[in-house]
């Protein structure tokens, strides 16, 4: 078998959840022995020419509009795939028209819901939206098999978009848990003296819908009965932790934010903490599970979340989670109920590998995805064999 993994952002781009995901999946195609071929569909500077570079042995061809087409032929030819592996709406979006034209059969892996990706700020007015919501229908009609990262997602996509239920797959984004199962050396957090409990965050500290600023005030009532406490925010921009030290005022030093760290100092710094908090809004944008909680769950500390989405099933229902409301209160209740009972915090930590290695390592995943290829191979044959009797 042979897979061509296409993305709309570069790789290997930012070491972010959306750029990293196709990483690890290439990574583990290669480890079972598949063949696999990256493109970037490039959108910006469209007269540049197509390039051809090495990513850790993998073809990485960049290809600006004028040859999104042309350019998917030629690499067709000299790189025979059997299926396209589109990521997010980007890359699906941008593929599409060669799919349609060509007969190649394409796999739609949603990261999140478009409609709260494009034009934040102006949802449904303005013609980007509309443009991508008419593509992304074209891709949903097209697709052989649609990828989600959640339950939610999936009941979005066969009630609102009208895929049928069969081609829907659930795949949580998956890691390298041996990154996490190697001895990691201890980490010196910049203040953070040994002993402090140690509250973490790890991901994008100003998206609105990771709540993070639940997390700053529940922090406040935290620090009240445990003023030794210190929450470490890993991930950026920089200048959002100033404007929340700003906020807490005079527990403002309490705070350390740890922006641009690369993913093998997050599996080293994770082991630092006491808890693991991921106070996410209950929204639309969150119906998909972040690579967060597979970064969570790997380092086998206890998790205090939201309840909302797939969190009840994998964390409340598997006991590897502390889940509470979507409020400051609640989270901070939370925290203290983990800080103050060795016990719980013990139980919590111990029921994490199961639902790691279940649902989010690499391994065990990179089946499911061959098993959605294989069937996006058979859902291609039996459409040519329609178009024949048709025919």
């Amino acid at each position: 078998m042979r897979v061509l993994i296409v993305t709309s952002f570069p790789i290997p781009g930012e070491y972010d959840g959306t750029a990293m995901l196709p990483i690890k999946i290439t990574r583990a195609l290669k480890r079972q022995g598949v063949e696999v071929a990256l493109a970037y569909l490039k959108a910006r500077r469209p007269w540049s020419r197509p390039t051809v570079e090495d990513f850790e042995g993998v073809p990485l061809h960049t290809l600006c509009p004028p040859w999104w087409m042309t350019g998917l032929r030629r690499l067709r030819r000299a790189f025979p795939f059997d299926v396209v592996h589109a990521q997010h709406y980007g890359g699906a979006t941008r593929a599409v028209a060669a799919c349609a034209a060509f007969g190649w059969p394409m796999v739609y892996e949603i990261h999140s819901l478009l409609g709260d990706e494009v034009e934040r700020d102006r949802l449904g007015r303005d013609w980007k939206f509309h443009a991508y919501v008419a593509l992304e229908r074209e891709v949903f009609r097209r697709a052989a098999a649609v990828i989600v990262l959640g339950e939610p997602v999936g009941e979005v996509v066969v009630a609102e978009k009208g895929v049928r239920p069969e081609r829907v797959r659930v795949i949580y984004p998956g890691i390298d848990l041996s990154e996490y199962e190697r001895a990691a050396p201890d980490v010196a957090v910049p203040g953070v003296e040994p002993g402090q409990p140690v509250v973490m965050y790890v991901g994008s500290i100003v998206h609105p819908n990771q709540g993070v600023p639940i997390l700053i005030d529940a922090m406040e009532r935290v620090w009240a009965a445990r003023p030794e406490a210190r929450c470490v925010l890993v991930g950026g921009p920089a200048e959002a932790g100033q404007e929340y030290r700003a906020r807490l005022g005079e527990h403002g030093d309490k705070l350390i934010v740890l922006a641009g760290r690369m993913p093998e100092e997050v599996v080293a710094l994770t082991k630092r903490a006491d808890v693991l908090v991921h106070a996410r809004l209950a929204c639309r944008e969150n119906y998909s599970v972040q690579s967060k909680l597979a970064v969570y769950l790997a380092a086998g500390k206890p998790i205090v979340a939201t309840d909302f989405g797939d969190y009840r099933r994998l964390l409340g229902e598997t006991g590897a989670g502390l889940l509470t409301a979507v409020e400051p209160a609640a989270v901070a209740e939370g925290i203290l109920k983990v800080l103050n009972d060795p016990e719980l915090a013990r139980r919590l930590a111990a029921a994490t590998g199961p639902v790691a290695r279940e649902y989010f390592g690499m391994d065990r995943n990179i089946e499911r995805y061959l098993d959605v290829y294989a069937m996006a191979m058979r859902c291609r044959a039996s459409r040519s064999r329609s178009a024949v009797t048709t025919g």
